[in-house]
């Protein structure tokens, strides 16, 4: 099998929620993928690990956590999701992507048993991402779940700390339809003995966390303000900065230094991308993975305090999405760029574009991303902001 028909046969596994959102059968629940660790003979399991779950900032914590890591020296391995532009980022051991030989052999020698099993598309890498890492005999391993935390196949870890990031609503079909119900889902990472960070602490999640913690003999830190500098620009960057800080100033509390200036060489030291990233500067383009209104409420922020022209959102999004919720937040005296995107799930630009007209907003509509963001340059004066967002589809879609 090669690399290509081994990752053909992955993305064949069902369910695939990337693909096909929740619309298969889709399951949750840990019996699956214990099983089938146990089958794999438990790797990674003697590696400490780091788990981190929560609505937003999962992928910036998750990645500030290494490069810092990184910069003391260590080995990291990385396990994250979705992907953006290539499938292999979702292993990855600094910037380094999990080799295409590895991937082709492992499912090559596994996937009759696999069949047999018929474990998900997200189980399946999880493991595969977990093999390599133990192959490769990293230092340490960061776990980020994908969706919610008590039943994701992620739980399955016995972590040395967990970390949970900002609370918002999505995925409700899944995890419930409010912030509390979520943040109880989320806290389903917490641990008998295991120190948790939580970022954000408010009146409708905290008591989530503290009964979570309280009843697990759970050691709870509500991350403080360390006011580090990151090469993450977007404002929201400061909260998921005082997570990994705090995660890692009680792993690591002498080596600050070290562990500090990795945030400021995030990118570098692991090829992340597509937080508040500016793609050109002339005129400007940012690209932002943001797809909820929690997101959004930082993004609108942002655009406005660096936008000294006319702002341009160049918008995509999942079907499954609550978009109203976001389209309410947006300014009215912006121009609108709707695009649809190459995966299936994304919503339709012509559906955009009809919720986006029942909040004052007009635009044209796209079938590609890049001819809307060619559209959007054509129209920008010097002084304007270009943002393009909405899904990680719309952002893997952008031709760089």
């Amino acid at each position: 099998m090669t690399y290509t028909e081994a990752v053909e046969w992955l993305y064949g596994a069902v369910p695939n929620f990337q693909r096909d959102g929740g619309s298969k059968n889709y399951k949750i629940g840990l019996e699956g993928p214990r099983e089938l660790w146990e089958y794999l003979d438990f790797p990674g399991s003697s590696i400490p690990t780091i788990h981190i779950a929560g609505t937003n900032g999962k992928g910036s914590s998750t990645h500030l956590i290494a490069s810092g890591m990184k910069e003391m020296g260590l080995r990291v391995g990385v396990f994250s999701s979705p992907h953006l532009f290539d499938f292999r980022e979702r292993a990855k051991i600094g910037s380094d992507m999990i080799s295409k030989d590895f991937v082709a052999d492992w499912v090559s020698n596994h996937v009759k048993a696999f069949e047999e099993r018929g474990n998900s598309f997200f189980e399946l890498t999880m493991m595969l991402a977990i093999s390599w890492f133990e192959d490769q005999q990293v230092d340490w391993i960061i776990l980020e779940t994908g969706m919610g935390g008590r039943l994701d196949a992620t739980n399955i870890c016995s972590p040395e700390i967990c970390l949970i990031t900002n609370i918002g609503l999505d995925h409700q079909q899944f995890l419930g339809n409010d912030r509390r119900t979520i943040a109880g889902e989320k806290a389903g990472i917490i641990k008998a003995g295991v120190p948790v960070v939580v970022v954000q602490k408010d009146e409708e999640t905290e008591v989530a966390f503290t009964e979570k913690a309280r009843n697990e003999g759970a050691p709870l830190f509500w991350a403080k303000a360390f006011d580090l500098p990151s090469d993450l620009k977007g404002t929201y960057q400061r909260f998921n900065i005082n997570g990994a800080a705090q995660v890692l100033e009680l792993l690591f509390p002498e080596s600050k230094s070290l562990w500090g200036l990795g945030f400021t060489r995030v990118a570098k030291n692991t090829g992340f991308f597509g937080r508040w990233t500016e793609i050109l500067s002339s005129p400007r383009v940012v690209a932002d993975t943001g797809h909820n209104s929690a997101a959004f409420a930082f993004l609108v922020e942002q655009a406005a305090a660096e936008c000294q022209g006319r702002q341009h959102w160049v918008l995509g999004a999942a079907a499954d999405k609550d978009m109203s919720s976001v389209m309410e937040q947006l300014p009215k005296d912006a121009k609108y760029y709707w695009t649809a995107t190459s995966n299936n799930r994304t919503l339709s630009a012509a559906g955009l574009a009809e919720i986006g007209s029942e909040f004052g907003l007009i635009g044209a509509t796209f079938e590609n991303v890049n001819d809307a963001l060619d559209e959007a340059k054509l129209a920008a004066e010097e002084e304007d902001l270009i943002i393009v967002a909405g899904s990680n589809f719309v952002i893997a879609d952008l031709r760089l």
